[in-house]
């Protein structure tokens, strides 16, 4: 008897899932509403490609209904909207007619979604909001630059912008909510007449509307059969708050993310959002429990799962055996920088064609003397040592954008001389900077634009200029490192989360500096041994500081070492005598 096309498709699925049986159980689910736990590389990508292409095959999206998914980057929906457009027309081939992908699941991120909403209904606001593409948008972290984006915006309506910013990265609800009115009411009267608007403000608008017009909510609500989340713990207090109203009670939900992989505290990820989320939202829970990335590794398959035993139970951890690391202790940072310097290029010399990425929690002195002896070497790297934050990296993707919105006025098509008259430009405005920061910036912006006419050629002209307008607008030239041409990196562990290298060296793993000084350091009881005893007073700082460490470890596709000094320089670069990272004494890692 002949199989029918949804057993060929589920035979599909399960082949292409080689027998991981956790990933299966999302995918064939029947549950309606599910949370999936989903470490680093664990399969989440393809789990997630799968099951929507498995509630396609199956009608749980009927016509004219869609499926939404939504992640908090611009880089990240770009690469669900790439695999979902190329992986699930393969695993659907055996349907017997050609399924218009495009037409049953939208890929965005929350700001691409809300700007999508406003387009559409934002005439209710201000009638700029029809043409949200063409505004201004802008951080209104800082009062003193809200002025400066905004003329004539008078001084209390920037420090209420600014201070609403805040409550959001602090998350402050209450904050919030009494100040939600006023925040929008500033935004529509005084703001966007002045043809600009705050990046928040494409959120909160877009709440107010849902909440104002529940007849235009619930028709996105019945539009939306089944809402999708990647990296869910990235989530802010907006976002949550979209992402809660856009549920109905029919509506299917699937959320994804990695509790341990948050770290974007700083600005606003709310703290618990899984099991939050899983009993708010009655959530059924999937743990996929197969680290594939390391499956032939058998110590850094020890380290990753000894790191989360760590997260599920800071003050007793359930360990059974210990991983073993290779830590090198050196007497000073000049002799720690000589190490790396070597034990990189060993790296690279016996491993043609791999890369290897020198992470490090912060910039400082003493990552300065890194540099500078890889610099005295004449050994080339690519300088990844910035963060979301630096004004300078804003300042670049703020000049990109706006150089790239004056360059397309009048022509909305993207060819590759859009592409070299923008490159050129922007060399030309940065000719004069030797700066390794704007060197490694050009580099990536040549990185991106190639990538608008290869990785991302099968989007329309029309989604071109969005993916174009949204990396600059949100700072994220950074996830291109992973495609420059050089085979050691050294970057900070922000700029590396989503990235991978074969190899990855972590240094400076001394106290202050990993855990950071002002993240941990500054509260433990515990600063003239740095044996960390957990208590109620530091688990939160504990967890999210072990989030960034857990990043750093996993960024490794191969192998991971860490190095220490046993004197660090201070801010003033005086050398102090240091104690080694507490990360390294935690229960379950053994040096060697």
């Amino acid at each position: 008897m002949s199989s029918s096309p949804i057993d060929n498709i589920k035979n599909n699925v399960t082949d292409r899932h080689t027998g991981d049986r956790s990933q299966l159980d999302v995918i064939f689910s029947p549950q309606e509403r599910i949370l999936v736990e989903a470490p680093a590389g664990y399969g989440k990508t393809n789990t997630m490609v799968s099951k929507i292409a498995y509630m396609l095959a199956t009608g749980q999206i009927p016509y004219p209904k869609r499926l939404l998914a939504l992640t908090f980057s611009v880089n990240a929906s770009y690469k669900i909207k790439k695999d979902v457009s190329q992986q699930i027309p393969k695993l659907l081939q055996d349907m017997g007619s050609n399924i218009d992908i495009g037409d049953k699941v939208f890929v965005s991120n929350y700001h691409g979604f809300c700007r999508r909403v406003l387009k559409k209904y934002g005439y209710k606001f201000h009638s700029s909001l029809f043409e949200i593409d063409k505004l201004w948008a802008f951080d209104d972290s800082d009062a003193q630059t809200v002025m400066g984006s905004v003329e004539g915006l008078i001084y209390n309506d920037a420090i209420l912008l600014s201070d609403f910013n805040a409550a959001i990265k602090n998350i402050n609800g209450r904050f919030l909510n009494d100040n939600f009115s006023k925040y929008n009411e500033i935004v529509v009267k005084n703001v966007l007449p002045k043809s600009a608007i705050p990046f928040n403000a494409i959120l909160t608008l877009t709440i107010e509307l849902f909440t104002d017009y529940p007849k235009i909510l619930d028709f996105y609500r019945s539009y939306f059969a089944a809402i999708l989340v990647d990296e869910y713990q990235d989530t802010n207090i907006l976002g949550y708050k979209l992402v809660t109203l856009l549920i109905a009670e029919k509506t299917k939900v699937i959320l994804l993310g990695d509790s341990l992989q948050r770290i974007y505290g700083f600005i606003g990820a709310v703290p618990d959002l899984l099991s939050i989320s899983e009993k708010k939202l009655g959530l059924t829970k999937f743990q996929l429990n197969k680290n594939h990335r390391f499956a032939s590794n058998p110590q850094m398959l020890q380290l990753d799962f000894n790191i989360r035993r760590n997260a599920e139970n800071p003050s007793n951890p359930a360990i059974g055996k210990d991983a073993l690391i290779d830590l090198q202790i050196v007497t000073d940072q000049i002799t720690e920088s000589s190490h790396i310097l070597e034990k990189s290029c060993t790296l690279v010399e016996d491993n043609p064609g791999s890369k290897v990425a020198i992470l490090v929690r912060q910039r400082g002195p003493n990552t300065n003397t890194i540099t500078e002896i890889f610099d005295k070497n004449n050994i080339p790297y690519f300088y990844g040592l910035f963060t979301d934050e630096d004004i300078d990296y804003v300042k670049f993707h703020s000049e990109c954008l706006s150089d790239f919105m004056h360059l397309i006025q009048g022509n909305d098509r993207i060819t590759k001389t859009v592409s070299s008259l923008h490159i050129n430009k922007i060399k030309k405005t940065y000719n004069a900077n030797t700066s390794p920061l704007y060197n490694s910036l050009i580099i990536l912006l040549e990185i991106f634009w190639k990538k608008v006419f290869t990785d991302f050629s099968f989007l329309s002209n029309e989604e071109k200029i969005l993916l174009i307008r949204d990396t600059f607008e949100y700072n994220t030239l950074k996830q291109y490192i992973e495609f420059i041409d050089a085979n050691i990196i050294i970057s900070t562990v922000h700029a590396a989360k989503g990235l991978e290298w074969d190899f990855v060296l972590l240094c400076d793993m001394e106290q202050n500096r990993f855990p950071s000084y002002y993240s941990l350091c500054n509260k433990c009881v515990c600063r003239t041994s740095c044996k960390l005893i957990i208590n109620q007073q530091i688990e939160r700082e504990f967890l999210e500081e072990l989030s960034v460490f857990y990043v750093a470890v996993t960024r490794a596709r191969k192998q991971v070492s860490f190095s220490a000094s046993k004197s660090q320089l201070d801010s003033h670069e005086n050398e102090r005598p240091c104690n080694l990272s507490c990360f390294l004494k935690l229960p379950g890692i053994t040096v060697q």
